[in-house]
C-alpha cells in the first residue's frame, strides 16, 4: 500500500515524532512543543534535539534513527536546510508521514524554491510529505493541537486553509457563533505536494463534521479538486471560500460548478458567516419572510430582491405600516402583533427587527426569544447584540443567510434532476471540415463548418454567448445578458441549455442547441479555433470568430556536444553549492553564482511549452465499441450520457420484477428521479457507466461502478433477458476493469445477493474473489485486486 493510502496516522495518530523540539524561547519548535503539551493529547510525542538529551523533561533523541519502534506521524519545525537528511532518515527508518511546519512568509523565497525541489525529490509511494503554515493541524477531538496557533474549540465544522490568517479569522468567526472545530489543517498551497483536494479525500465520512469550510486553492488541479469535492459534498455539505479577486465571469464558473458538485462558494466573511449560520441553525427555506420592525424597512426589499426574496411587508393601520410598527414598541405589544402575524397562514417565518436604541429593546428580544421556542414557524431576530444561529446583527444579514438557506436546497435540487434527452435535428460538424476551415483563415468558413449562424457585425446584441479558454479551467462558455454573467462548462448538456435559454429568456432554443453540440464535437476532435461567440439582437443570430495565434517554439539553432553538457551540469551544480555555501558570508557573490548557475541550466535544458490547460470538467471516454449479438443484431457500446436518462428508466422498467431485486436489492418498478440522475451524470474523472444500445435506440445492458474512496470502487451490472448468456455480460465488465484501472483504483468491490448465481459466476470467470458477507448472510463479497489484473493483462 502505499504511503497515501493510509489516514489514520493523521486522524487517530498514537505516537508522534517532533523533530526540532525546543524550550527555547518563542522559537517556532518551543510553541508547537508547548501546545502540544499543554493539549490533553493522550498518545506518545518523542521530541528529537540535537544537543539536549531531554526537552521539557522528556527523554529526546539526536536523531531518528535512535528511536526505538516506529510513530505514526513526523512532525518537523527545523530549518528546511535540513529537509533532505530528515526525508533520507524517514525513508530509511520507513517512517512515511511528514508533516512540514515552518513560518514560511520570514524566509527569504530563495529558501522557499529549495525547498520545493527538494520536497519533489522525496515525496512519493516511500514518504507522504504535508507542508503546512505554522497554523499547523487541530484535532479538537483528540485534544490535539500541532500548530502557533490557541487550540480550537471541538465543534462540527472541518476547516482547511491555505493561510494561517485565514484559519485564525474563521476560528474567530466560530467563536462568536460559539461553534467549533472537528477537524483543522493549514496547508502551504504554494509548497505542499499534498493538495486541498488530497486532504479532502482523506476528511472522509466523519459522524463528527456537520459542514466542511474549503479555502479555494485555484492554482492546484482543478479536476481533481472540484471532483474531491463533488465526492465529498455527497455525504457532507461543503463551503469553499475564496479569498481571491473573482470578477463576473470567475464568479460565474464558481457557481456552476457549484451546480455540478453541489458546494456553497462564498467570496467574504459576510457571506461566509451567512453561509454557516444556514447551515448549522436548521432554518427551513424561506422565501416570503414577513417584517416586523421598529423602524421603516421598505429600504430592505433591494437587499431581498438581490437575495431572490420577496418581502411580506404586513400594513394594518394604525398598528403597523408596511411591516413598521412604531418607534417605541413595548414587549407586550410586538408579543401580541408577532401572534397574529404567526396566525396567518400566509406567514412563513417571521423576521424581527430592533433598533439598538429602542427602550426596552432587551425585554423585545427576550420576548420574542420565548415566543420562538412555542410556535413551529421559525422566528428571526435582527438586533446588534444579539448572538446565536437564528440572531443577526443586521437585517441584510438574515436575509442572506435565508439565501444561503434557499442555494443549499435549490443546489440540492439540481442533483436530483435528470437531463431530458436531446430534442431537435442536429447536425454534427465534420472534423476535416473545420481542420479546412481552420487552415484557410476565413471565419466565415468556421462558422459554416460548425453549423452556426453567419458572421455578422451587429451594432448591438440583447444576448452574447462567448466560448473560449479560461486561464485556470479549460473551455468555459459565458453568456451575458441585462447585466448579468452566467456561465456553463463542458461537456454540454441539455441541462446548460435548459439553465442558459431560461437565463436569456429565449423562447427557441434551436439555435443554442445546435450552438453548444458544435462546441461538444469540437471539444471531443480536440480541435482549437478561438473565441467562438453567438450573438443574438433580439431578432436574429449571428456569429463572430476571434481566431487563435499560436506561437510555434523557436527550435534550438546549435546543439551542443553532449561531453560539454556534462561539463556544463557539472559546472553548474557546483555554482549552486558555493552560492549556499557564501550565502551568508558574501550574498553578493551568492547571488552572481547563483545567477550563473541557472543560466547555464536554462541553456541546457530550455523551457518546453507550457501544458495545455484541461477542461474542469472530466470529458465523456471517447472509445466506442460494438458487440454482435448471436441473432447477427449489432450493439453500439459507449459512455452513458446524461441525456440517456430516459431511455435508461425505461430500460429498469422492463427488466422483469426478480431482475430490479437482484441488481438494486429492493423491490421497484421505477428508479427514482434523484437516483436517476446520480446514475446518469458521473463524475467522469473518478466513475464511468457503459451502456450497450440497440439500433433504436434502447438500452439492452450497464455497466458501471462508483468510488467508495480513493482506492476502491463498487460495480455494478445489468442485461436485459434478450442479451444473457451471449458474452455480453463479460464485454461489459471488461469495460469498467479496464477503465477503473486506467483512473487508477486498486481494488474493485460488490455486493452480490447469494441467489443471484449468473451474477457470481460472472465474478468469478473476471478474476474476482468471491467470499460469503461477513456482515449479511444473504449477500456474498466480489472483490478484485486491479493492480493483479492490470499486470496479467501485460503479460497475456
Amino acid at each position: 500500500m502505499s504511503a497515501t493510502a493510509q489516514t489514520g496516522y493523521f486522524f487517530m495518530p498514537e505516537h508522534i515524532i517532533l523533530v526540532g523540539a525546543s524550550e527555547r524561547p518563542h522559537s517556532l519548535g518551543e510553541r508547537i512543543f508547548s501546545h502540544l503539551l499543554g493539549s490533553s493529547y493522550q498518545g506518545k510525542i518523542t521530541p528529537v534535539n540535537l544537543r539536549h538529551s531531554s526537552v521539557a523533561g522528556i527523554p529526546s533523541y539526536s536523531s531518528l534513527s535512535k528511536i526505538p519502534g516506529q510513530a505514526d506521524l513526523v512532525v518537523a519545525v527545523i530549518p528546511p536546510d535540513h529537509y533532505d537528511s530528515l526525508f533520507k532518515a524517514c525513508r530509511k527508518k520507513n517512517l512515511r508521514h511528514i508533516i512540514l511546519i515552518q513560518d514560511w512568509e520570514n524566509l527569504p523565497p530563495e529558501s522557499c524554491k529549495n525547498t520545493r525541489s527538494i520536497i519533489q525529490k522525496y515525496h512519493g509511494d516511500e514518504l507522504n510529505i504535508t507542508v503546512c503554515n505554522s497554523a499547523g493541524i487541530q484535532l479538537p477531538s483528540l485534544n490535539l493541537n500541532i500548530g502557533t496557533q490557541t487550540d480550537y474549540p471541538a465543534g462540527h465544522i472541518a476547516l482547511l486553509t491555505g493561510h494561517s490568517t485565514v484559519s485564525r479569522n474563521i476560528n474567530h468567526l466560530l467563536n462568536t457563533l460559539h461553534q467549533g472545530a472537528s477537524r483543522h489543517i493549514s496547508l502551504n498551497y504554494d509548497l505542499s505536494p499534498t493538495t486541498s483536494a488530497d486532504w479532502l479525500n482523506r476528511f472522509g465520512h466523519n459522524r463528527h463534521t456537520k459542514v466542511a469550510v474549503i479555502h479555494y486553492n485555484p492554482a492546484e488541479n482543478q479536476r481533481e479538486l472540484f471532483s474531491a469535492i463533488r465526492h465529498f459534498t455527497r455525504h457532507t455539505p461543503l463551503i469553499l471560500l475564496s479569498t481571491h479577486y473573482t470578477d463576473d465571469t470567475n464568479k460565474a464558473i464558481l457557481h456552476s460548478l457549484s451546480r455540478h458538485c453541489n458546494f456553497q462558494p462564498v467570496f467574504n466573511n459576510a457571506e461566509l458567516e451567512a453561509a454557516l449560520k444556514a447551515h448549522l441553525s436548521g432554518i427551513p427555506v424561506i422565501t416570503n419572510p414577513t417584517i416586523l420592525s421598529d423602524t421603516p424597512i421598505e429600504w430592505l426589499r433591494t437587499t431581498a430582491n438581490a437575495c431572490e426574496l420577496t418581502l411580506n411587508l404586513p400594513t394594518d393601520a394604525p398598528s403597523i405600516r408596511q411591516g413598521c410598527i412604531g418607534s417605541n414598541p413595548t414587549p407586550a405589544r410586538i408579543h401580541r402583533l408577532a401572534i397574529e402575524q404567526l396566525q396567518n397562514p400566509h406567514t412563513q417565518a417571521l423576521l424581527g427587527i430592533i433598533s439598538p436604541d429602542t427602550p426596552d429593546a432587551y425585554s423585545i428580544h427576550q420576548t420574542l426569544d420565548n415566543l420562538a421556542q412555542k410556535t413551529s414557524k421559525p422566528i428571526l431576530v435582527s438586533y446588534r447584540f444579539s448572538d446565536g444561529l437564528t440572531r443577526f446583527n443586521t437585517p441584510e444579514e438574515a436575509l442572506l443567510t435565508l439565501y444561503f438557506r434557499n442555494q443549499t436546497a435549490y443546489l440540492q435540487q439540481v442533483q436530483n434532476t435528470p437531463a431530458p434527452a436531446k430534442t431537435g435535428r442536429l447536425k454534427t460538424p465534420k472534423s476535416k471540415s473545420i481542420d479546412k476551415a481552420i487552415a484557410s483563415g476565413q471565419t466565415e468558413l468556421m462558422a459554416e463548418a460548425l453549423y452556426l449562424p453567419p458572421c455578422q457585425t451587429q451594432k448591438h446584441n440583447t444576448v452574447q454567448f462567448r466560448f473560449s479558454r479560461h486561464a485556470i479551467y479549460g473551455n468555459i462558455l459565458s453568456a451575458h445578458y441585462n447585466g448579468k454573467t452566467e456561465a456553463a462548462l463542458p461537456p454540454f448538456t441539455t441541462l446548460d441549455i435548459q439553465r442558459l435559454s431560461q437565463f436569456a429568456e429565449l423562447y427557441n432554443t434551436s439555435v443554442l442547441n445546435q450552438f453548444l453540440h458544435s462546441l461538444n464535437t469540437l471539444i471531443h476532435n480536440n480541435q482549437h479555433i478561438g473565441d467562438i461567440i453567438l450573438n443574438y439582437n433580439g431578432s436574429q443570430y449571428s456569429s463572430t470568430i476571434i481566431p487563435e495565434i499560436v506561437e510555434k517554439p523557436v527550435a534550438p539553432t546549435t546543439k551542443i556536444p553532449k561531453k560539454a553538457v556534462q561539463t556544463l551540469e557539472q559546472a553548474a551544480a557546483k555554482m549552486q553549492s558555493a552560492a549556499a555555501y557564501l550565502q551568508q558570508k558574501n550574498p553578493a557573490a551568492a547571488e552572481f553564482l547563483r545567477n550563473t548557475g541557472e543560466a547555464a541550466s536554462e541553456l541546457l535544458h530550455p523551457k518546453t511549452e507550457t501544458p495545455e490547460i484541461q477542461n474542469v470538467l472530466a470529458p465523456y471516454p471517447s472509445q466506442t465499441d460494438t458487440f454482435t449479438l448471436p441473432d447477427g443484431n449489432t450493439l453500439h457500446i459507449r459512455a452513458l450520457e446524461p441525456e440517456d436518462a430516459e431511455a435508461k428508466q425505461k430500460f429498469v422498467r422492463q427488466l422483469p420484477a426478480a431482475d430490479r431485486y437482484t441488481r438494486f436489492m429492493t423491490h421497484t418498478n421505477e428508479l427514482p428521479l434523484p437516483t436517476l440522475a446520480r446514475l446518469t451524470r458521473p463524475d467522469f474523472h473518478t466513475e464511468c457507466t457503459w451502456a450497450a444500445f440497440a439500433s433504436d435506440g434502447h438500452i439492452v445492458a450497464v455497466s458501471r461502478y462508483s468510488r467508495i474512496n480513493r482506492n476502491e470502487c463498487e460495480f455494478g451490472i445489468t442485461l436485459a433477458p434478450e442479451a444473457r448468456k451471449t458474452g455480453l455480460a463479460g464485454k461489459m465488465m471488461s469495460l469498467i476493469i479496464q477503465t477503473a484501472t486506467q483512473q487508477g483504483y486498486q481494488t474493485m468491490n460488490a455486493e452480490i445477493l447469494k441467489e443471484n448465481t449468473p451474477m457470481l459466476k460472472l465474478a468469478e470467470k473476471s478474476g474476482f474473489t468471491v467470499t460469503p458477507s461477513e456482515t449479511d448472510r444473504g449477500l456474498y463479497q466480489a472483490s478484485l485486486d486491479l493492480n493483479k489484473w492490470q499486470n496479467s493483462n501485460k503479460n497475456k
